[in-house]
């Protein structure tokens, strides 16, 4: 009996699920019209001179029945229906004109966008996107995951090649959660590398993550891209990426992703920026720890023998 209860509460579920995702499907092409979906942007922070260096366009949805629809949903959602072409150039229409307003009122920042790997590998999308990033005034980001580069290398290697040349500022994101391909990145034009959010929130309480998070920015220094580091939330681990020489920091710890209408009172916020600039006081325990760490391993290296 139990058993049987067990077996129909999943076939519920499943059907819920189901009829929640044709609900999304049907509605998911009116959603960004009629405003339940919006744009925010989480600005970056420039490590080195300590101002915003640009910010990266999320979206939200805001069901007014079902309540905020989980983001990765909406991507996955678009992308199995064939609606993620669209949904990505009126997120750059919007982009576009988002940074217009801020650049007629002095405030001049990198706007990124993400793409996904099914955009990547359209040369109709990219087409588009470039001839939209041409009506741009400012500079244009889009940041594309590695696994972008799995389905079909070639294509997707061509046209990254072709927003290189149409000069739009390209970051390798979430690097180091899925399959991190030295191959793939000699081989790309990129301006930045994006450090996934799961190795650097683990800085200031693991050995191993700032060894990771140390080694990708020499690497990545040393193929000529700057870096970023996503998912900073203490100021900790804000000071510990000063020592080791990261290049912009994003993360709740320096702002959340916030609507367009609240990005210039936050841009102008000198009293926020003064905090931020505060961690300077932390860079030498921030330091002392991360030598060590280093201590730290290479005493186990010894113990392992597994030391040079």
């Amino acid at each position: 009996m139990g058993a049987s209860r067990g077996y129909a509460s999943h076939v519920g579920r499943a059907r819920r699920a189901r009829e929640y995702r044709r609900l999304l499907q049907s509605e998911l092409d009116g959603a960004f019209a009629s405003g339940e979906i919006y744009l925010v942007y989480q600005p970056k922070l420039c490590l080195r001179r300590s101002v915003y260096d640009g910010v990266e366009a999320l979206i939200r949805w805001e069901h007014p029945n079902l309540g905020e629809v989980d983001r990765t949903s909406v991507i996955t959602l678009a992308e199995d229906t064939g609606q993620i072409h669209a949904l990505t150039l009126r997120i750059l229409a919007k982009v576009i004109a988002d940074q217009r307003t801020l650049m007629k009122r002095g405030i001049d920042l990198c706007f990124n966008v993400n793409i996904s790997g099914k955009s990547l590998g359209s040369d109709a999308f990219i087409d588009e996107a470039c001839a939209l990033v041409g009506t741009s005034s400012g500079v244009i980001g889009f940041e594309i995951t590695e696994t972008a580069f799995i389905e079909n290398p070639k294509a997707a290697l061509a046209n990254f090649a072709r927003l290189a040349a149409a000069g739009i500022r390209l970051s390798i994101d979430d690097y180091g959660s899925g399959h991190s391909s030295l191959a793939y990145l000699k081989e790309l034009p990129a301006d930045e590398l994006k450090i996934d959010k799961l190795f650097v929130s683990g800085m200031t309480s693991s050995n191993r993550d700032p060894l990771i998070v140390r080694s990708t920015i020499d690497l990545a220094h040393a193929l000529g891209m700057r870096v970023v580091a996503e998912g900073v939330e203490s100021q900790a681990t804000l000071a510990l990426l000063r020592v080791m020489g990261c290049d912009i920091a994003q993360g709740f710890f320096i702002s959340p992703a916030i609507r367009i209408c609240a990005l210039e009172t936050f841009l102008g916020d000198a009293a926020h920026l003064s905090r931020l600039t505060a961690t300077e006081m932390s860079l030498t325990p921030a330091k002392g720890f991360w030598l060590r760490s280093e201590r730290e391993n290479a005493r186990a290296a010894v113990a392992d023998g597994t030391s040079p």
